[in-house]
């Protein structure tokens, strides 16, 4: 077929110059056009045959193709000329000789295109749907990963994102290549959640540039391995990505309120307690973007710390960050830190929230979760900051451990040194704008350190199983972004002394998202992978709760923010049992830890820890 197709393109060719050679489209052959068609097409079609053209593999057109077209047309074109002076035939232009091979060089690689197109486009219809993603770098890897992207099941490139502007509205790749800025738009056009960096040049610098623009957009991003390690079996392309968070919560998300984000941000000087946590470092990518006049990082540890402090520091060159390395139980220094700065807003995240490790260490627990809060609290009375905001858990309804009950005693500390800090400026006859503080409550964030989903994708990678505590655990999830950017709104609306609740959904039984997890990353079917039951650990329960009575809440302004109207003990009773705690600590008098944690927490006991 292709043999009969090439003689057509001969046959036009030899039109077409005869055509240009006499300047009409009607010429007179006089005989000669069929002859030549005869002559070119038995010397033309055995060279194409010896030089392996009949062989290419039309569904994957390359430049060897081009090479053999090329070679194929010059040689036969060599011959015929030879043939015809040999043959002292007359009335042959030679002008058509000339023309001829160029026309059919032409024909002959468009057609092979066209060819190739076509194949692929039947072909490809036939692979099983594809999820569409966007490549953020339109270099040579990432020009690579596109074409193996053409004939991959389960992704498809759909445009090229690149930071150089010399790019931009280029195809590359058959794709077009677009600015970071439009990465938003093309995220909502095309459907797409997921984009993949191929840019193994790039310098660290311009990486993170990368991943910021992509988390603006909302969208998660892959890293683009070696080839060879994709060859070696070292890396498959579904490794790519870790499973959408979205996909395992399987709800959609609310759009910020972009004012109440600003609100308390926006030129004013911000501090962040745990600043290298989970939530600490997402209030603090957040937090810089909304434009504060300065970003306090205070994190007690080093490598936390220095990560977060760098990545900041990088994305937003002309912000005012200052790092603190400390404990937030030192008061002197979180004192000196907030008058130095001028804070205006702190957030604090420091606490330990690790439920079996708190539970084997309740004193440092306690300690750390309660007193380090009800210095950062006092020091931001004092100092007359405008707003803060305690980071509580769900764990503080009805707890059953250590760390639940040590951060319902921090919602508690909160509340009494907002009281004692109005009762002292209306004795002093002062009358500052006193400090709004706040408490915002959620369950899990859906991929922080110490959530299950993180274990999950390492037990996955291995092979599995997966290890669930219980059947019928179940937890509220959130995603990271979403709880800080809540969190932040939450901020906003706080008059003084709430504990705002965020709208988690409907608990997600902790089985079922490790069932999930497998079947989105085992598409292929190809893997088994088992769920293991381990049992409950020390201070663990089948179920959390955001409330002690659920018709106890109010709704706010915002849809997903709920404010909580419970009632817990009185100041008076507060008082006493926060003195009596700061001996025990000080003496580590394990008893009497728990005995002001049994009369300050409705629904805690110390069985569980007893029973350990």
């Amino acid at each position: 077929m292709l043999m009969l197709m090439d003689i057509g393109i001969f046959a036009m060719a030899i039109w077409v110059a005869f055509a240009v050679r006499t300047t009409t489209t009607l010429p007179e052959f006089n005989g000669t056009y069929f002859k030549l068609l005869l002559i070119i097409s038995f010397v033309r079609i055995p060279v194409f045959i010896k030089l392996g053209l009949y062989r290419s593999f039309l569904r994957f057109p390359s430049e060897r193709i081009l090479s053999i077209s090329a070679q194929g047309v010059a040689i036969s074109t060599v011959f015929v000329g030879t043939a015809l002076y040999l043959a002292d035939l007359k009335g042959e232009p030679r002008a058509v000789l000339l023309i001829e091979p160029f026309v059919s060089f032409f024909l002959v690689l468009s057609s092979r295109q066209l060819i190739g197109k076509q194949i692929f486009k039947l072909s490809s219809s036939g692979l099983a749907k594809r999820e569409r993603i966007i490549i953020y770098g339109a270099g040579l890897a990432g020009i690579q990963m596109a074409q193996s992207m053409r004939v991959m099941e389960g992704l498809k490139a759909v445009a090229f994102i690149d930071d150089n502007p010399s790019k931009w509205n280029m195809l590359v790749a058959d794709i077009k290549v677009f600015p970071p800025s439009a990465l938003t738009d093309l995220a909502k056009k095309h459907n797409v959640r997921r984009a993949l960096i191929a840019a193994p040049s790039s310098s660290s610098v311009e990486r993170r540039k990368m991943v910021f623009n992509l988390r603006k957009a909302g969208l998660e991003h892959g890293e683009m391995p070696n080839f060879l390690d994709i060859i070696n079996g070292n890396v498959k392309i579904e490794d790519l990505f870790h499973v959408n968070a979205n996909d395992l919560l399987q709800r959609e998300t609310v759009e910020p309120n972009r004012a109440l984000l600003k609100e308390v941000v926006s030129n004013n000087a911000v501090m962040i307690t745990g600043a290298g946590g989970s939530i600490g470092a997402e209030l603090s990518r957040q937090i810089a973007a909304l434009e504060p006049s300065r970003l306090v990082l205070f994190d007690s540890s080093e490598f936390a710390l220095y990560s977060i402090d760098m990545e900041v520091r990088q994305m937003y060159p002309g912000l005012k960050v200052v790092p603190i390395l400390g404990s937030v139980l030192n008061e002197k220094l979180v004192l000196d830190v907030i008058t130095s700065n001028a804070v205006a807003t702190v957030y604090h995240t420091a606490a330990y929230k690790h439920v079996p490790l708190v539970e084997g260490n309740p004193i440092e627990g306690v300690r750390n979760n309660v007193i380090g809060t009800k210095t950062v609290a006092e020091a931001c009375a004092v100092t007359n900051v405008k707003h803060f905001v305690l980071v509580s858990t769900d764990k503080a309804v009805r707890p059953t451990n250590v760390m639940g009950a040590s951060k319902r005693v921090a919602e508690l500390a909160c509340h009494f040194v907002a009281s004692q800090a109005q009762q002292i400026q209306v004795a002093d006859g002062v009358l500052p704008v006193p400090t709004k503080f706040s408490a915002v409550r959620f369950g899990n964030v859906i991929d922080s350190a110490g959530s299950v989903v993180p274990l999950f994708r390492k037990q996955i990678a291995e092979g599995g199983p997966l290890t669930v505590t219980h059947e019928d655990v179940t937890r509220f999830f959130m995603t990271i972004p979403e709880a800080s950017q809540l969190v932040i709104q939450a901020s906003a609306m706080s008059n003084g002394g709430e504990v705002f609740l965020l709208d988690m959904g409907e608990p997600i039984r902790v089985y079922d998202l490790a069932q999930r997890m497998i079947n989105l990353a085992t598409r292929d079917n190809e893997r088994e992978i088992k769920i293991k039951i381990t049992g409950l650990r020390p201070g663990e329960k089948l179920y959390e709760e955001l409330l002690v009575d659920a018709s106890t809440s109010e709704e706010t302004t915002h849809k997903k923010i709920y404010k909580s109207l419970e009632r817990g003990p009185s100041l008076e009773v507060v008082r006493e049992q926060l003195l009596l705690l700061d001996a025990a600590l000080n003496e580590q008098n394990l008893d009497s830890v728990l005995a002001v944690l049994q009369e300050l927490v409705e629904g805690y006991s110390e069985n569980s820890l007893a029973s350990n």
